[in-house]
Formats: C-alpha cells, structure tokens, sequence
C-alpha cells in the first residue's frame, strides 16, 4: 500500500511538470508572434523617391486625431479631409491649392468611389497613359481595401516598383503618380494602426457600432485628395 501511495504520488508530480513545461512556451510563444505581428511591417518604402509625400499626409493625419476624434459621421470625414488637405496643399505636394471639400462630395465619393475617382484623373492634366495607368492602380487599392495591410502594401509596392523603372513617363507624370501611391500606403496603414488602438482601448467592452466600414474613410481621402494633387 506504501509502495502504491509513493508510486501515485511520483506519477502526480511528473504530470504536473510536464503540464507546467507544455503550457509556459505556448503562452510566450503567442505573446511573440502578436508582438511581431503588430510590429512586422509599417508604411514606408524608401525605394519610392517621393516616399515623404506619405509621411508629410500621415503627419498631418496624426496631428488632427491627437485633437480630434476619429472620423465617424459624413461631417467629421469631411473636416477631417479639408484639415489634412490645407497641410499637404500648394507648398508641400503639389502646385494645386488647396480644395474645399464639402458633406455632398464626401456623400459622392463614398457612394460611388469608383466612378468619382475616374472622373477626377480623366479631367486631370496627365497623358492618356498616365491617366489609365493610374486608374488601373485606384480601381487596384479599391478592391484590396476589405484585405490586410500587408497584402495590400505589398501591392502598392509592387507597382511603384514597376512605375520607377518605366521610361514612358515623364518626371511630373512620375512624381505625381508615385506621391499617390505613397499617401495611398500611409493611409491605409494609419487606419490598421488606429483599428489596433482602437482594439486595445476596447477590450473587455463592446465597442461602439461605426459609421464606417473597414478602410472606407482611407478610400475616401485618398479619392478626395486627389484634386489637390491632379
């Protein structure tokens, strides 16, 4: 009977290592993976030479939200936008000045992003093959907006790669292509690093239900901003 009890006694310990030892790793294991998951990729892309187009509209970005709540109605996106547009306007991207955004374009574009952004590259100044090249790239961010961050930057990258090494654009026609695609990678990453924020602040609690759909208000800058860099 001793012999038994010491025996029982042995077996509880050796499984209880055993546990102790199969669940610590996995725990620092998952700890690790969400701490590169959240740290594995961010907006920029130095091989785009006009990269600090994106950072100077992400800055800009980050300013307003320090003061301002993120954008949640038709009224907020717009003077979100008009914020950001009067930061990036004449001196620092474009030689465009700066556009007044109001609720009924905001209400345009976002009803129908696709022909709105048409539109605004058909009447810009760019060549024919500037303009579809550019539209094929929008219609491209577009479709990828439901997607994760990295694949879609990953996207983005990829065709700038294709545009720096293309000799049938002319410098403007380079530099105002890759300027879009740069703010197109830093909005879209600002609003994956606010919905992590978001996340943070919310756990344990029901957050609250939003006007907007995933990365529809960075399709929506980016369309509308499109008049101050055409």
């Amino acid at each position: 009977m001793k012999n038994l009890l010491i025996t029982y006694v042995l077996l509880c310990l050796l499984t209880s290592c055993t546990s102790d030892s199969d669940s610590n790793p996995i725990e620092v294991n998952n700890v690790s993976i969400e701490k590169l998951g959240n740290a594995q990729i961010g907006p920029e892309n130095k091989l785009n030479p006009f990269d600090k187009k994106g950072a100077l509209y992400y800055g800009a970005l980050a300013d307003y939200q320090s003061k301002n709540q993120v954008p949640n109605s038709i009224k907020e996106i717009t003077e979100q936008i008009r914020y950001i547009s009067s930061k990036i306007g004449k001196k620092n991207i474009t030689q465009k000045g700066i556009i007044v955004f109001n609720d009924s374009i905001v209400e345009s574009i976002m009803s129908d992003p696709d022909n709105c952004m048409i539109n605004i590259v058909q009447n810009s100044q760019l060549a024919s093959n500037a303009k579809s090249t550019l539209i094929n790239f929008l219609q491209g961010v577009i479709n990828h907006r439901q997607l994760d961050f990295t694949i879609t930057y990953d996207y983005i990258v990829n065709f700038e790669e294709t545009i720096t090494d293309d000799t049938s654009f002319d410098e403007e026609e380079t530099e105002t292509i890759l300027t879009i695609t740069s703010i197109s990678r830093y909005s879209l990453y600002s609003e994956t690093e606010r919905k992590d924020k978001d996340w943070d602040l919310s756990a344990g609690n029901k957050p609250a239900r939003k006007f907007f759909v995933s990365n529809e208000t960075s399709i929506i800058s980016i369309i509308a901003l499109l008049k101050s860099i055409l």
